[in-house]
């Protein structure tokens, strides 16, 4: 059931909500379908919230409530949305031995696998190419709805912006189809570019 009530309490696991005479715990995990990291900047005392109840214990006196399950779930269009081959930009929200994760908006979050960033040379850790809160290009590669899975690749250089990419090739090949040499500079400039 979809009720309405008011903020009365916020802490770092969650917020208390008074539903007019019952007060219960939103949970901090059930406030969005993305991560919350700072409730606060969510949520405010006194403010007016339409909660669901998930759970009613009148034996114990705890009451828990979920604001995420009344507005609709990303992934509901996820296909419609980040269809496979199209590209977005993303935000590394976390790194693993095994790759990143990319929040692409809240609630959806895909994993751009440790191999992905390590085409160009072998890396061990994403932490060596990406960095967390760094915003990049990425291409859905595969979208598991059922499982709330996406799996990403990586579109330009972690090291570098497309553009450098460009101007790499273009010394590699030489603007008139030489050899490419500009002399001593643009031999310098191509080997730190590489």
């Amino acid at each position: 059931m979809v009720v309405s009530g008011e903020v009365t309490a916020i802490r770092k696991f969650g917020a208390f909500v008074d539903i007019g005479g019952i007060e219960g715990l939103l949970p901090i995990s059930e406030i969005s379908w993305g991560r919350v990291e700072d409730i606060d900047s969510i949520l405010s005392l006194g403010q007016r919230v339409e909660v669901s109840i998930k759970s009613l214990d009148w034996e114990a006196d705890k009451y828990s409530f979920s604001l995420k399950e009344v507005i609709p779930d990303p992934w509901d269009e996820i296909t419609l949305k980040y269809p496979e081959g199209s590209k977005h930009l993303g935000k590394v929200s976390r790194l693993a031995s095994f790759g990143a994760f990319i929040t692409l908006e809240p609630g959806i979050d895909g994993l751009l696998h440790v191999s992905e960033l390590g085409k160009e040379k072998r890396i061990i850790h994403p932490r060596e190419v990406l960095k967390e809160k760094q915003v990049i290009e990425v291409r859905i590669s595969k979208v598991e709805k059922e499982r709330k899975r996406i799996s990403l690749e990586h579109i330009s250089s972690p090291n570098g912006t497309a553009e450098s990419k460009d101007y790499s090739k273009h010394l590699d090949t030489g603007h008139d189809g030489s050899s490419g040499s500009f002399g001593t500079l643009g031999d310098i400039i191509r080997n730190k570019l590489k």
